[in-house]
């Protein structure tokens, strides 16, 4: 396991992660333009999963909504979290949602209970940045299990 206060994987892209608060990671979930979009948001979620170092991803929903995202991209994304899922559970303190859209917010929050199962991590949402920070900041302090 590596010192928890460094990244030492490859350079992130830095048109989707901001690595600046490590091992909190912030991830401006992609645009349906952007080229390559789900290859280049898995490959950076592996390589800091296998930095094997406890970390938080803080989301940036994108402005198009989860139920416009297309179908194959989906099904690419659910066979990464199934590859990865013991990754995920032994590496991810949590996932923080930064949006202050209210019908986001209370989308995610219907949501959290239901991917309990696959992703056992705590699950919460941020008013702001700082805000972000201080719950992700409470979910690596926690205990792992």
């Amino acid at each position: 396991m590596n010192d928890k206060s460094v990244y030492t994987g490859a350079q992130p892209d830095a048109e989707i992660f901001d690595i600046s608060h490590w091992p909190i990671v912030f991830i401006r979930f992609p645009q349906l333009g952007m080229p390559d979009r789900t290859n280049r948001l898995l490959n950076g979620l592996t390589d800091f999963l296998l930095q094997q170092q406890r970390v938080v991803f803080v989301w940036i929903p994108a402005r198009h909504g989860h139920e416009r995202e297309p179908h194959e991209e989906e099904k690419q994304s659910t066979r990464w979290m199934k590859q990865y899922k013991t990754e995920l559970r032994d590496w991810c303190a949590g996932y923080v949602y930064l949006t202050t859209d209210e019908e986001v917010r209370a989308s995610l929050s219907t949501l959290f209970p239901k991917l309990k199962k696959i992703m056992p991590f705590p699950k919460t949402l941020a008013d702001d940045p700082e805000d972000a920070c201080a719950k992700a900041r409470e979910f690596l302090a926690l205990p792992v299990e």
